[in-house]
């Protein structure tokens, strides 16, 4: 090796973290793009105990007591100050989603975070505006929109609302707050989106009423209070313990001209609000969405799910319109006829805030192409939770959330491992009875156990997060129903776990899944990480059960599963060879290491998995010794995902689903645990880079800020 150094700006970093520890966070809050601009300060993590208290001197709200789903009202505040305070804290929940102006600047876009905090319980968001305000009379305006449905990814809730309190302005929600139902927004056509996530199109009639981002009040009147704090269906709520969302200004662009209006292609995928500004005649029909309005099926799936699209009546002369709701994509389609003049389209852009502070490089520009769209990719799946796509699901499948979970440690600030912490909590917290559930928050939650069990394996969300953190009140959350969830497995007479259906029996998409072996495989690997969550939390009442269960499956293992003849050998339960099996018998520490070279031989051959397991197929040739082995087989397979023009990555390497996918990411982090030897614990140690020639990776701790710089590279192509 030549150049080879490790450079680290500081000592140490800390071994136990808590979110309660870094209370007070730099969120970013930008005027041209989520990476760079002004900050403020945001809480975080704090006691939830003064604010519930508060909230109930507040009412739930709303114009009328006649609501319906997908239905827009706004409220208005007009406190007065001698002076601008030096903080205001505004307490503020709603049903579904917010939009926030004070004195008609945008302070917040899209608040409001998703039901559900625990079983019929929600959130508030806690904004200090005092930077807003000014001395005499002020204007606080909310928009709020209410869904009236549920999803993958929120919970329906059977009543609209606002609750709103700020003590230092003396302004609270009640039947005095002015408001009003924006009657300009209609009930769009009646093709309605697809059911996987909440929310609807939107409709916007502009004859009713020109549109203006910030709502001119002109017909307000007093407020129907619908219940108090703490009623159902609302429930309690907690704070917030993400950050809000990051926004842009709204950003022009240059567009060109379709056989059906405009397009306007975006810098990378992303999600986006649209905008324009025309000069049109009354009545004319407008209709916007992404270019992945229409989104396949996944592996097998040979349906098509429709997001969200805007449509729009115009008025006379020019106009403006924004849709108050957010899209993703890569382009943005404007359906505009004939006859109308186009003075701008553009955009705004929105997302978790959450930066990333690890940089990636190679002399082999399709691996560095790779990694950049599995950084897009992972930055894409992240909004109100961890999701396996923003464009036909935005389920916070657990599955892709343990595949996710090293990238956020690797990659990303705090602010990412908050959203992991909360997908944790939503995970533990929102379980029916003893089954941990995928798709929470959501109506359309659903136990596939495979799944379930990696998140509470070795290799999954819970692992991971603890590995880096340190944080053992997750371990604490986590421990008991780790435990009452695996003693729902029954065994067979030898002691050896049957398999569960849940609600899907999933494995992986796609043919030739050993399901036997995989379901002890992972189920194995929890009982490991179960014991080490005993150890650190000094339980044993529960050591005789994981024992018996890890010995049953140790004794029967390889006499029910190994098949070696001469040189070959590998793991099946019947006739179907699966290199899945095989990669997590391997990874589960069920395969010993003589058997090495043949399952080697076996993971270099066979082709089985989708993006998903293939994951654990290249960790399994990593943590084997066979890294040029692992590096082939990723470059191999992932070749139509590095070659094509998206910015992101498929679900599958021959695009049967979404052109985006959160477990596709993992090429990401065999990148920089195995070549740039960054280890789970945030380490970093010493690597071999063959068959790369030179290696440069930056790498910024998120528990300790501490800076590392890696540089490696080899003497020579001989070499």
């Amino acid at each position: 090796y030549i150049d080879s150094s490790i450079k680290t700006s500081s000592a140490s970093s800390p071994k136990e973290w808590s979110p309660v520890l870094a209370a007070t966070e730099l969120v970013k809050r930008s005027a041209t793009s989520p990476d760079a601009g002004q900050f403020r300060r945001h809480q975080i993590g704090l006691s939830q105990a003064k604010e519930n208290v508060m909230l109930k001197n507040a009412k739930w709200i709303w114009p009328t007591d006649k609501f319906e789903k997908n239905q827009r009202a706004s409220f208005l505040f007009t406190p007065e100050c001698k002076e601008r305070p030096k903080e205001a804290i505004l307490y503020i929940g709603c049903e579904t989603k917010y939009w926030l102006f004070v004195n008609d600047r945008l302070a917040v876009f899209d608040g409001g975070l998703f039901r559900e905090s625990a079983r019929g319980c929600g959130y508030y968001d806690k904004i200090d505006i005092a930077e807003h305000l000014r001395p005499g009379k002020n204007e606080i305006k909310i928009r709020v929109w209410y869904y009236g449905n549920g999803g993958r990814n929120n919970s329906f809730c059977a009543k609209p609302g606002l609750i709103l309190l700020c003590e230092e302005l003396g302004i609270s929600s009640g039947k005095d707050t002015l408001s009003w139902i924006d009657t300009a927004y209609e009930q769009p056509s009646p093709t309605e989106p697809t059911f996987l996530y909440g929310g609807n199109h939107t409709a916007y009639n502009a004859t009713a009423r020109p549109f203006t981002l910030s709502p001119k009040l002109t017909e307000c009147h007093g407020a129907v209070v619908l219940g108090e704090y703490g009623d159902a269906p609302w429930g309690c709520l907690e704070e917030r313990p993400v950050p809000l969302l990051f926004f842009t200004d709204r950003i022009p662009c240059e567009w060109e001209r379709t056989d059906y209006g405009y397009s306007v292609t975006l810098p990378h995928a992303m999600h986006f609000s649209p905008y324009f500004r025309i000069c049109a005649p009354e009545g004319v029909k407008i209709t916007v969405h992404s270019d992945r309005y229409r989104v396949n099926g996944g592996p097998g799936d040979f349906n098509s799910y429709f997001g969200h699209r805007a449509e729009y009546t115009t008025c006379e002369g020019e106009q403006e319109y924004e849709l108050l709701d957010w899209l993703f994509g890569e382009r943005i389609e404007f359906i505009i006829p004939e006859g109308v003049e186009i003075i701008e389209l553009g955009y705004r852009e929105s997302g978790y805030d959450s930066a990333v502070t690890t940089s990636f490089s190679t002399d082999d520009e399709e691996v560095n192409r790779l990694f950049a769209k599995c950084v897009r990719t992972l930055k894409v799946c992240m909004r109100e939770n961890y999701m396996d796509c923003p464009d036909r699901e935005r389920g916070q499948w657990i599955g892709d959330v343990s595949v996710q979970a090293p990238q956020i440690v690797y990659l990303l600030d705090k602010n990412g491992l908050l959203l992991l912490r909360k997908a944790i909590l939503d995970f533990i917290r929102l379980r029916r009875g003893d089954i941990l559930m995928g798709n929470v928050p959501g109506d359309n939650s659903s136990e596939l156990p495979s799944q379930s069990l990696n998140a509470i394996s070795e290799l999954g969300m819970i692992s991971t997060y603890y590995k880096a953190t340190g944080d053992r009140d997750i371990l604490r959350l986590a421990f008991e129903p780790a435990i009452s969830y695996l003693k729902l497995w029954q065994t067979d007479g030898e002691g050896v776990v049957l398999p569960r259906a849940g609600n899907w029996e999933w494995y992986d998409h796609l043919f030739n899944c050993d399901k036997e072996i995989l379901n002890i495989c992972w189920y194995y690997s929890a009982l490991r990480f179960a014991r080490t969550m005993a150890e650190k939390l000094g339980e044993s009442r529960h050591d005789a059960f994981i024992r018996e269960r890890m010995e049953a499956i140790e004794r029967c293992f390889d006499k029910r599963y190994w098949r070696g003849e001469r040189n070959e050998g590998y793991f099946a339960s019947g006739e179907v060879v699966d290199d899945r099996a095989n990669a997590m018998a391997v990874l589960s520490g069920l395969c010993s290491e003589d058997k090495y070279p043949r399952v080697r031989y076996l993971l270099m051959s066979v082709f089985n998995s989708t993006t998903y397991m293939e994951n654990y197929v290249l960790m399994a040739l990593c943590e084997m010794g066979y890294k040029g082995d692992a590096f082939a087989r990723m470059m191999a397979r992932y070749q139509p995902l590095i070659k094509n023009e998206n910015s992101t990555l498929w679900e599958d390497f021959f695009h049967l689903g979404t052109k985006n996918h959160a477990w596709s990411g993992g090429p990401c982090m065999i990148l920089l645990r195995y070549f740039a030897g960054i280890n789970a614990d945030l380490t970093v140690r010493e690597a071999d880079i063959y068959p790369l020639r030179s290696l440069s990776c930056s790498f910024t701790s998120p528990i300790s800020g501490e800076r590392t710089e890696i540089r490696r590279g080899l003497a020579s192509a001989e070499g």
